[in-house]
């Protein structure tokens, strides 16, 4: 039933996003689209791979975990093909966990990877939108884009203030007391493990926002081949936003969501209706040609029965 709901909202967002297309200035921005463009998208969405296995595997050293550079990319790959043909995101992420569990210690350290992978990954991209927002404002104002960076400066001043306060050991007293709460001992062990490495924080956090300024390269591409009169600063508060939209858990897989996310911040930031909705659209069909190579990967895996890969290092 939940299933049904989901899809429901994602075909009828879809309906509502294309019904108030003018198709035929529509057909003719998609004219502008050259191959070249395409490639270039595509070659983007494809470097995105090792720098996701590179962040991940980070990710798992900081939990004393060690899997070669080439075992998390197959992975990886499978857990993408997951995502775009399971109707949940999860589906993905839940198979890079089973693959990376570790025979001794806390297996609960796999998903702390994930976890700590995937949280970084959102921050740098918000990071990115409010780096673009306060450039974009320096040159016109915009209400949605104040908004986002009164938010994220809110939300940014907060975490630097705790992390403070947390170094300076004003909440030690606290800490201790939780650190002996038998339910939470798996939390504060994977904490632990995170709080230790703030040098391997720094590398995830880099690696992440790498990753999401290819992202917001590939939008930009799409929108300078159709002549939009949009700047990469506007590109990455709208990324932003529509990552921030893309949590709700109420479609399949961000479908119509995302891309209503994208076509009402296009649409507020001065960007055209029909370019948004063609970029919008551009990006999610662009990802199943890659999603049907990591099918072939994952076909080829099943039939090897390859079930190593990789070393746990000891706690």
């Amino acid at each position: 039933m939940k299933t049904f709901i989901k899809a429901f909202v994602s075909l009828g967002l879809i309906g509502i996003l294309l019904y108030n297309v003018e198709w035929d200035a529509l057909l003719e921005n998609l004219g502008s689209l050259s191959i070249w463009t395409v490639i270039t998208v595509l070659l983007i969405f494809t470097a995105q791979f090792p720098i996701s296995a590179q962040k991940w595997r980070t990710a798992l050293r900081i939990h004393q975990l060690d899997y070669s550079f080439n075992y998390l990319l197959k992975v990886l790959s499978i857990g993408f093909f997951f995502n775009n043909f399971l109707p949940s995101s999860i589906g993905g992420d839940a198979y890079r966990v089973i693959k990376t569990v570790p025979q001794e210690g806390y297996k609960s350290r796999a998903v702390s990877a994930v976890l700590l992978e995937r949280i970084i990954g959102f921050g740098a991209l918000l990071f990115l939108g409010f780096i673009g927002g306060l450039i974009s404002l320096q040159y016109e104002q915009n209400r949605l884009v104040q908004m986002y960076v009164l938010i994220c400066a809110a939300g940014g001043g907060a975490a630097i203030v705790l992390y403070v306060l947390l170094r300076a050991g004003f909440f030690a007293a606290l800490l201790d007391r939780i650190k002996h709460v038998k339910k939470l001992e798996i939390l504060t062990h994977n904490l632990g493990h995170i709080w230790r490495n703030p040098g391997m924080i720094i590398n995830v956090s880099l690696v992440s926002l790498l990753f999401q300024v290819l992202a917001v390269l590939a939008i930009s591409i799409l929108f300078d081949a159709l002549d939009t009169e949009g700047t990469y600063a506007k590109y990455a508060v709208m990324a932003a936003i529509v990552g921030l939209a893309g949590v709700l858990p109420i479609s399949i897989n961000g479908i119509g969501v995302i891309e209503g996310a994208f076509v009402v911040s296009a649409t507020q930031l001065g960007i055209g209706y029909n370019e948004a909705i063609i970029v919008a659209f551009m990006l999610r069909i662009l990802v199943l040609p890659l999603s049907l190579v990591c099918g072939v990967v994952y076909l080829l895996d099943s039939n090897r029965q390859d079930k190593t890969g990789g070393e746990v290092i000891k706690d």
